[in-house]
């Protein structure tokens, strides 16, 4: 039970000083456009510092941001029927985050929250939760495309260039509302650092390896969980001083992690990327 609990609230006890911007993930570079996780933010706490971040990839068509759907991007013009599914989406934008915690804030990795047609990104939620309550999340998002149409006018043939963006033709922004997250009053939950300390985390092969500082040698368990939430690594482990290997389940890609080191009264996490060479 308290390591279910502990994974709710492992990124929402995340110390400020482990935030940094957000990498966009290049898993996601041959996918369709979308935005990840597919659905939930974890739960915070009234008072303690919160880090999430959301990804995305730009839809680089109109077919592509219909998912598919020919009747979005089908046009009936002077009684001709044009299919404009292979214009170009030249950016997404986010426009605003509806029903943020108050305390919360989001940071994108693009200048002005732009994305072009095909490009990943990602933004970060962060800052410390002030009011406790259930908040459903939207995303508000605008795309933009351009493109050229043919018709005939008195017998006449005539291509027209048109720029065109989500809002003009619907009258609403995209939104995305599948985003909900739950901040709690504060608990009894009891971080400490001072006599607890992980530096220097590599990832190599099959193993990861750490630097532990500490002033008590005791047994506390280890555990290592991917942005989507499964976990890579769990075992017992003795807090000695010094370098430690520790194996893992199966091989880590290029991502972020989080680290965590805890029994019932404690709990120490801490943020680090991976990154692979292709």
């Amino acid at each position: 039970m308290f390591r279910k609990l502990t994974f709710l609230l492992l990124i929402s006890l995340i110390n400020s000083n482990i935030y940094s911007q957000c990498i966009p993930n290049p898993i996601y570079q041959d996918s369709t456009g979308n935005i990840w996780p597919l659905t939930g933010f974890p739960d915070g706490m009234v008072g303690i510092n919160y880090y999430e971040f959301w990804d995305m990839k730009a839809p680089a068509t109109l077919i592509e941001a219909a998912q598919g759907d020919t009747a979005f991007v089908t046009v009936d013009t002077l009684g001709s029927v044009i299919y404009i599914g292979d214009w170009p989406v030249d950016s997404v934008v986010t426009i605003d985050v509806y029903d943020l915690p108050p305390g919360l804030t989001v940071d994108c990795s693009m200048p002005r929250c732009t994305y072009l047609g095909g490009e990943i990104g990602c933004a970060n939620i962060y800052g410390t939760p002030t009011l406790s309550g259930i908040y459903d999340v939207e995303i508000v998002t605008n795309l933009y495309s351009h493109g050229t149409v043919s018709i005939t006018v008195g017998g006449v043939p005539l291509t027209i260039p048109v720029e065109l963006d989500y809002f003009s033709i619907t009258g609403k922004y995209d939104t995305v509302s599948r985003y909900s997250i739950n901040i709690a009053e504060t608990t009894s939950t009891k971080i400490i650092e001072d006599d607890l300390q992980i530096n220097n985390i590599m990832v190599e092969h099959e193993s990861i390896y750490l630097n532990i500082n500490s002033n008590n040698i005791q047994i506390l368990e280890l555990s290592i969980i991917d942005i989507l939430g499964r976990e890579i690594c769990n075992q017992e482990i003795l807090t000695n001083k010094g370098e430690h290997q520790y194996r893992i389940n199966e091989s880590m890609r290029s991502g972020i992690y989080l680290l965590s080191i805890y029994n019932k009264e404690r709990l120490i996490t801490k943020k680090f990327n991976v990154r692979k060479d292709k």
